[in-house]
């Protein structure tokens, strides 16, 4: 079942029985003011007629001057008494004891009409209300009465079928109303229902284009809990739209690692199983046995270099260990490491750091470093000069810069540099070793310490790259 429509079912089934109810209640309660109205002006009637037909005997006594009247007539003074009430729909009834002296009631009084009326006080009555057998329904109201020196039951019986009358025509119009009035709110119900929903719809097809890929947001109509339900959700449609972006910016450069990690494995591996195939197969001289070996030898550094930096690059990925270190003496390492290379290239090399502490994870600052000079001391040329220095700028971060006299990169290259296995000149690349993959790893190292590669070259003069420690975590070219 539809939303709207439990809503529509569920709103109209409470409203039917709300609505019933209440009217039933108010019929009811309405009926019993009636009544009791009816029976406080009955009471009030009742001691008027037993007061006026005690003076209408009293009256007669003196006007016949007789001392008492027999029962023939009080009956006659009682018949001509209830001519006055016949349009009243009142009737009469004298009792002496359980013989009727008068009555022009035609039915027969209820059973219990009389019980324990003698106990009553003067001034008392007793009130019954009974339906007939043909449904009408009668006010009894009797009490003891003396008239003269004689006890009698002075009884009036009035007809108030009329109030029950008026309970039931209410009711008729109410069975009849009461379905035309349930229509009328079913069809109003089902509209509101429909119109209540339908923003929900709206956000139900929405998802179905999130589904399909599509991350376009819905327009907030109100301030409702709707509202801020549609708000919501397009807040969780631009995350996911940003993080099925972000899957497809690694899942293509995933690819185009893989592409080119493929690419680059490939050509050092034909090389190696070519000049072992000769070696194997074929009868050689000592020379060129050397240089097979030789070739082989390089190329297996060259795989060995690149499956190093690469497991470098995953390795990256968890948090590295910091700790204190102290600067200076990290560059005096770097600089016994890395002037015996740079003097076999005929590059001088010379290192410099003001006193200093750092926090980072020595090994990966230190692989950082040891790239970004030998990035150095292979596009220089014999008898340039390579400089490290380890300092402080002006507004008090610390920085490494690593600079080369060599012979610079071209603007339009500066922004792919750090993309993995980009080489600005394949040809040293290759004969060096490279595999494209060490400023990758510096940029990565570099994030992890949410430090920043800034690059700043020039074709024929040279580059300078700067590590800063700025807690910024990002590369720029300048």
């Amino acid at each position: 079942m539809r939303f709207w429509q439990k809503i529509f079912l569920i709103s109209l089934a409470v409203l039917t029985v709300a609505v019933n109810t209440i009217a039933y209640l108010l019929i009811g309660n309405n009926h019993q003011l009636n009544k009791e109205k009816e029976i406080k002006s009955s009471v009030d009637e009742y001691s008027i007629v037993v007061s006026s037909f005690q003076t209408n005997v009293l009256y007669e006594r003196y006007r016949s001057s007789e001392a008492e009247l027999d029962d023939t007539q009080i009956t006659q003074i009682a018949r001509e008494f209830s001519y006055l009430f016949t349009l009243d729909n009142l009737y009469i009834q004298l009792n002496k004891g359980e013989e009727r002296v008068f009555s022009n009631f035609t039915r027969d009084l209820p059973d219990n009409l009389y019980e324990n009326v003698n106990q009553l006080s003067e001034g008392d009555a007793r009130v019954l209300i009974r339906r007939d057998d043909d449904s009408r329904v009668y006010l009894y109201i009797t009490s003891p009465v003396t008239i003269q020196s004689s006890n009698y039951f002075f009884t009036t019986i009035k007809d108030i079928t009329n109030i029950y009358d008026v309970k039931n025509d209410q009711l008729r119009f109410f069975s009849v109303l009461g379905p035309i009035v349930s229509v009328v709110v079913a069809f109003i119900m089902l509209i509101l229902s429909k119109l209540l929903t339908s923003r929900i719809n709206r956000l139900r097809k929405s998802t179905m284009k999130v589904a399909n890929g599509e991350y376009n947001a819905i327009e907030i109509k109100s301030k409702d809990e709707i509202g801020e339900l549609t708000a919501d959700f397009n807040t969780m449609t631009e995350a996911v739209k940003q993080k099925v972006e972000k899957l497809e910016d690694i899942a293509s450069e995933r690819k185009v690692f893989i592409d080119n990690m493929t690419h680059e494995m490939k050509t050092p591996l034909t090389s190696i199983i070519g000049f072992s195939d000769l070696l194997r197969s074929a009868r050689l001289d000592d020379e060129t046995v050397h240089d097979y070996a030789e070739s082989i030898y390089k190329e297996g550094k060259y795989l060995k270099s690149i499956s190093s930096k690469l497991m470098d690059l995953i390795l990256l990925r968890q948090k590295p260990e910091m700790t204190e270190i102290d600067v200076p003496r990290l560059v005096e390492e770097i600089d016994e490491s890395v002037r015996p290379i740079a003097s076999s290239r005929q590059v001088a090399f010379s290192a410099a750091s003001v006193e200093a502490k750092l926090v980072c994870d020595r090994e990966l600052i230190k692989s950082l470093l040891y790239n970004l000079i030998d990035n150095a001391v292979k596009a220089s040329q014999p008898g340039t000069c390579v400089t490290l220095n380890a300092y402080f700028t002006q507004d008090g971060v610390m920085e490494f810069s690593v600079a080369d006299q060599g012979s610079g990169i071209p603007k339009e290259e500066l922004d792919k540099i750090f993309e993995p296995f980009y080489r600005v000149d394949k040809a040293r690349s290759r004969k060096y070793g490279g595999a494209g993959l060490g400023l990758a790893l510096c940029m990565e190292i570099a994030h992890a310490h949410a430090a920043t590669l800034e690059i700043e070259s020039e074709v024929g003069r040279g580059t300078v790259i700067r590590l800063r420690f700025d807690g910024k975590g990002k590369g720029s070219v300048l």
